[in-house]
């Protein structure tokens, strides 16, 4: 007989933050692509944040530590993107800057949330 395989169930707080580092970590890795290959902030935000999604997705207790540190991180690398942004172009003066500005401000955002979720549930990791 073949055996099955214990299925996990996982709660939307772990389903929010995994798609959240995975995005933060595309959003970074696109950044790089684009603009400039050399900045190493952004390198080791994607490092962090693609991490931490893998294990937030195993809901592997590492995972709750290594999101501690990432967190930090993407707030660091997006307020001082967004101070230098607004300290340079201010923060409207076309779309395209709004946009940029108003996805830096999301992805601080939906960091804090992340790192509530995951406090929140961090029982439920094994």
């Amino acid at each position: 007989m073949a055996t099955e395989t214990a299925k996990v169930m996982r709660p939307f707080a772990s389903w929010f933050t995994s798609i959240y580092f995975a995005a933060v970590a595309l959003y970074s890795l696109g950044f790089l692509v684009l603009y400039d290959r050399y900045c190493l902030p952004l390198y080791v935000q994607a490092g962090f944040a693609l991490a931490s999604a893998i294990g937030v997705f195993t809901m592997k207790r590492w995972s709750l530590w290594f999101s501690g540190i990432t967190v930090p991180v993407i707030l660091a690398v997006e307020l001082s993107t967004l101070n230098f942004s607004t300290s340079v172009a201010g923060f409207n003066p076309n779309w395209g800057v709004l946009i940029l500005n108003g996805s830096h401000v999301l992805i601080v955002i939906f960091a804090a949330c992340a790192s509530l979720l995951l406090i929140d549930k961090r029982r439920e990791f094994k």
